[in-house]
């Protein structure tokens, strides 16, 4: 029995499946990285004009007979979007009234879709003139239903949920915890985007030390598109947890080093100090104070430092071709 109102989400997983800026002081910005952008841009531009598709706003608001003939005109130009049973599957979840709902909500916070375009285009350049050639990336934009992925990479595409992004006091998200709910913020849709472009291969060494820097690579990589600011939106901190975390930067690190925690393998102090949490837990009397995730804020302060000990190396050297955690460490010259 098909699903009368299919997760538009996993309608994009099936199809890949079947399927097969800001500009920073540097070091974080190489010399002639910008024009060669631009010049990599119009190449890519010209080759694949639809560089960034709003499917939702192409499709929802229409009636069923406009719908069906614009899905029509549209499924030969995007393969991944539309899976062999979408004609089943599609319109019965664009004509929800559910989903046109959270359409209109986004429509009231998300940036001006001009404003949307620009940044983006300008993200995509920036990666291509960081990497020395175009990545040939479309970008979706779509109503998922809240579903788990704020933005989804398959197959040569980045599809973005606008309903992720609805603000944290959106009731769609009443049922999360708080510091989840901050992750909804409209203005984090660039950062989410932006990590999405870069997720470091784990390093296999199981260290605690391993997976900081795994996490500040992709933080480093977040600030040389988008700026600091960002980092810190992508983190959900706030100004206070912000301030903390640098007021404190020394007697932090201490304690990391004084537990001998960096060298750890146990997946408990990553839980503890990398993933998503209200706060990090170090044992001390002021734990709740702390911001979650410091384990992967340390990793970025250590990659700053690394680089900026290295400011011949590209930013792809520094992610890709760094040394191993422990020699980096010692490289980075890190002393908070």
């Amino acid at each position: 029995m098909v699903n009368r109102t299919p997760k538009l989400g996993l309608l994009f997983i099936a199809a890949v499946l079947i399927g097969a800026v800001a500009c920073q002081n540097d070091p974080w910005v190489a010399a002639g990285d910008e024009a060669e952008a631009q010049a990599q841009s119009a190449v890519l531009a010209e080759r694949d004009p639809l560089r960034i598709v709003h499917f939702a706003d192409s499709v929802l608001g229409l009636d069923s007979a406009a719908l069906g003939t614009r899905l029509e005109e549209m499924a030969p130009r995007h393969p991944l979007v539309f899976e062999p049973l979408w004609r089943e599957n599609l319109p019965p979840y664009l004509l929800d009234e559910g989903v046109r709902a959270l359409w209109t909500d986004a429509k009231m916070v998300r940036p001006p879709l001009a404003d949307f375009d620009a940044i983006v285009t300008k993200m995509l350049d920036r990666v291509d003139g960081l990497q020395g050639q175009p990545t040939g990336l479309r970008i979706y934009t779509y109503v998922s239903r809240a579903e788990e992925f704020d933005v989804l990479r398959a197959n040569g595409a980045l599809f973005v949920a606008w309903d992720r992004f609805l603000g944290a006091d959106h009731p769609l998200y009443a049922e999360e915890s708080a510091y989840l709910r901050q992750r909804h913020d409209p203005h984090r849709i660039y950062s989410a985007l932006a990590a999405a472009l870069y997720e470091p291969a784990s390093t296999g060494g199981g260290l605690l030390l391993d997976e900081m820097l795994r996490k500040g690579k992709q933080l480093l990589f977040i600030q040389t598109l988008l700026g600091e600011e960002d980092v810190y939106r992508y983190l959900t901190y706030t100004a206070e947890q912000r301030e903390f975390a640098a007021s404190n930067e020394r007697a932090l690190w201490e304690t990391l080093v004084r537990e001998r925690w960096l060298f750890d393998s146990r997946a408990d102090l990553k839980r503890k100090l990398i993933e998503v949490a209200p706060f990090s837990k170090l044992g001390s009397e002021r734990d709740q104070e702390i911001p979650g995730q410091i384990g992967a804020w340390f990793g970025w302060r250590i990659m700053q430092a690394y680089w900026k000990e290295h400011p011949e190396l590209s930013l792809w050297e520094v992610l890709e071709s760094s040394p191993k955690s422990a020699e980096l460490l010692q490289q980075a010259n890190f002393r908070p």
